[in-house]
């Protein structure tokens, strides 16, 4: 690849792609993108990739010096000219302002008014005096260029790649050799049937990116109409299970920030357009508050007719609609349990770690990896059932595994395969010798489930050879009724004896702390199939 046009050749083959594959899923706004990106001279088109992959939104011309780009000033022009960036004018005073260097502001007082510098040290100082200066000569301010909105290049992106988090890096650094993706056959059948369908999910998820910003900023200074604006979104059920899932999570967010708003209303009329968990169960809560046990138990029945997600089905199970909560756990609930006293350790230090030191300064060894483990354990033994080709699971080179990974359809689309799979590891006839092979051939590849980074080759032929082949079937098969445990709740440490068949997996909780539903899900799980678990509560000495 040419250097001048690395970045360039990566954008382009992604607009080919789209247009080769996928085009009648593009709207008029995406081909009018593609045209006038098309139309551009190459200098601009290098220059627009450069400032797409820049944190903005502004940039400053006496800044914009690419090699590959021979005049700076012609090319933003055409950028300009194209509609696709603009300028700052003098309403845009503030944004060039903020532009400038420490050095720059200082000076910039100094020549407009030199005793207001006096005191002033940091760059917030200085900001705010040249802010009380203005108006003054614009040309003391740098020019600058934004690109306009990129909603329409984010549908292509998202026709290509199949979802919202990935973007142009994964092109740089699979082309660098810093990821490396595994080959599979493509079939690039997407879950949208038209155009309409797509622009509705992008919408879907550039709210829910808003709403999640509302939440860590605090939900400071919201007015009803941007949460209207958002609300009028995501009510809207989604085309593609990930986006619906994540439509949901947005829901759970809205509701608290309509919450914050003093609108009950609004919330539960948002959370009524929820399609899965956790929005509806946030839903019957608010219930119990709004129209009390009679209105919550009506929707906790509904909401049992519907039910198909396994953390759903556990809360409609376990919730009390005339106290409003779940009902506690028993204390004689199968789980094991242990308890250990130690000296109040630093609080800079994961508890975790903590207790496995003590444990290995007794002769034990001890790994603590948490859900890195089952996602090890299941991707080495699934590897070649994860990377099959299947319409619509692949459907762009840099995939890290199957679009429905995480999907309850996984399991059921692969059934043969996987239980083929379960069979021979029960047997051991797929045991540490081929696992440890897929280690050694597939290291360094990307795996969703796989964190090479965690384990070294000896620990993972320590862990394949001390777990025995049914106690590795068995937690594979666990992981597949319920995918999202793949992520989450698997016990903090393994212990292992050093032959096979010695080994514990150990949850540890400080005081205070009490297990989550999905890490008690796991102990569960476990402790039914017969494998060794237990919690360790640490209590202070």
């Amino acid at each position: 690849m040419p250097a001048a046009d690395y970045y360039l050749d990566n954008l382009e083959q992604l607009l080919d792609w789209v247009e080769r594959h996928h085009w009648g899923l593009v709207d008029d706004g995406g081909r009018a993108f593609l045209f006038r990106f098309r139309a551009l001279p190459r200098p601009a088109r290098r220059l627009y990739v450069r400032l797409l992959m820049r944190r903005g939104p502004w940039f400053r011309l006496d800044r914009l010096t690419y090699q590959e780009v021979e005049s700076t000033g012609t090319a933003v022009l055409a950028l300009c000219l194209s509609g696709l960036a603009r300028l700052a004018g003098p309403q845009g005073w503030l944004d060039r302002l903020q532009l400038l260097r420490v050095p720059e502001l200082r000076d910039l007082v100094l020549q407009l008014a030199p005793q207001r510098a006096c005191g002033r040290q940091r760059r917030a100082e200085w900001l705010e005096a040249c802010t009380e200066l203005w108006p003054f000569e614009e040309k003391l301010l740098p020019q600058a260029v934004a690109l306009e909105p990129t909603e329409n290049l984010d549908l292509l992106r998202l026709l290509y790649f199949g979802n919202h988090q990935q973007d142009l890096v994964e092109f740089i650094l699979a082309d660098l050799g810093i990821l490396r993706f595994e080959p599979v056959p493509m079939e690039p059948a997407l879950p949208w049937r038209c155009a309409a369908e797509v622009r509705r999910d992008l919408r879907c998820h550039q709210w829910a990116g808003q709403v999640s910003a509302w939440i860590e900023a605090g939900g400071a200074d919201l007015d009803e109409k941007a949460l209207a604006a958002a609300d009028t979104v995501l009510r809207t059920a989604a085309c593609a299970s990930a986006t619906e899932r994540r439509r949901n999570r947005a829901l759970l967010r809205l509701a608290t920030l309509w919450q914050m708003q003093g609108r009950q209303d609004r919330a539960l009329a948002a959370l009524a357009s929820a399609s899965g968990p956790p929005a509806r169960e946030k839903r019957i809560r608010m219930l119990v508050q709004d129209g009390g046990p009679e209105a919550a138990s009506a929707a906790l029945h509904t909401l049992g007719a519907q039910a198909s997600d396994p953390a759903e089905r556990r809360f409609i199970e376990r919730f009390d609609p005339v106290r409003g909560r779940c009902r506690p756990a028993p204390r004689s609930d199968g789980i094991a349990r242990g308890r250990i006293h130690l000296i109040r350790h630093d609080p800079e230090s994961r508890i975790e770690e903590v207790v496995a030191g003590v444990l290995r300064s007794g002769g034990c060894q001890v790994l603590h990896r948490e859900s890195a483990l089952i996602g090890l354990l299941f991707g080495l033994a699934f590897w070649d059932v994860i990377f099959s080709p299947r319409a619509g699971a692949f459907v762009q080179p840099f995939q890290s595994g199957p679009l429905d990974l995480f999907e309850p359809e996984f399991a059921r689309r692969r059934s043969a395969a996987i239980s083929k799979r379960l069979a021979a590891l029960a047997s051991g006839e797929f045991g540490s010798p081929e696992m440890l092979e897929v280690w050694h051939r597939k290291r360094g590849t990307v795996n969703a489930l796989v964190a090479w980074s965690r384990f070294s080759s000896g620990e993972v032929r320590q862990i394949c050879e001390v777990l025995p082949p049914r106690v590795k079937a068995r937690l594979c098969a666990i992981a597949l009724e319920e995918p999202a445990l793949l992520r989450r709740g698997f016990p903090d440490l393994l212990l292992l004896g050093g032959m096979p068949g010695r080994y514990q997996f150990i949850e540890v909780k400080g005081p205070g702390d009490v297990l989550r539903p999905e890490q008690r899900l796991w102990l569960h799980a476990l402790a039914e199939h017969d494998l060794t678990a237990r919690v360790l509560e640490v209590r202070w000495a």
